[in-house]
Order: structure tokens, then C-alpha cells, then sequence
């Protein structure tokens, strides 16, 4: 995957925490945990891989969900989906 597809993956993922969570775009980087830094809970991690699956046409199995710590392990996560399609 090109350095291009993957920040333009980081960029879809920052667009859907920002809507779900409603967060300032500029405190997320890669190592922002959603629950300890963002305040997100159980039900807005769901909502955030159900938004991913219908933006990147991808489905995410629900054991990868509690993986998607931190905006880089979900950029990673749906780079390697992505590359599995």
C-alpha cells in the first residue's frame, strides 16, 4: 500500500472519529486511544467500525473491533482489510 492510500485511509478515519465523537481533528494522531484520550465507550467504537465497513466497503470481523485502540491501530486494521479484499 502506497504512503498516498494510507493517509488518505488516516484521513476517512480521523473524518468518522471526529462526526461520531464530535473531537477536535487536531488532537488526533496516530497513538490517540479512543477510550482513555477521547472518552469514547463500547457502543461509539461500534458505531465507528460501522461507519469504516459502509465507507471502505469492507467487513470487520467483531473480534478486530476491541484491536481498534488508537486511530493508528485503526488505520492499520482497515489497511489490512483492504488489502485482503
Amino acid at each position: 500500500m502506497t504512503r498516498e492510500a494510507k493517509e488518505s485511509i488516516e484521513d476517512v478515519v480521523k473524518s468518522i472519529v471526529v462526526a461520531e465523537l464530535r473531537v477536535d481533528r487536531d488532537k488526533l494522531v496516530a497513538d490517540t486511544h479512543l477510550m482513555k484520550d477521547l472518552g469514547a465507550d463500547s457502543l461509539d467504537a461500534l458505531n465507528i467500525a460501522l461507519r469504516l465497513e459502509e465507507q471502505f466497503k469492507i467487513k470487520i470481523p467483531d473480534d478486530s473491533i476491541p484491536k481498534f485502540l488508537t486511530i493508528g491501530d485503526i488505520v492499520k486494521g482497515v489497511s489490512e482489510h483492504l488489502s485482503l479484499q
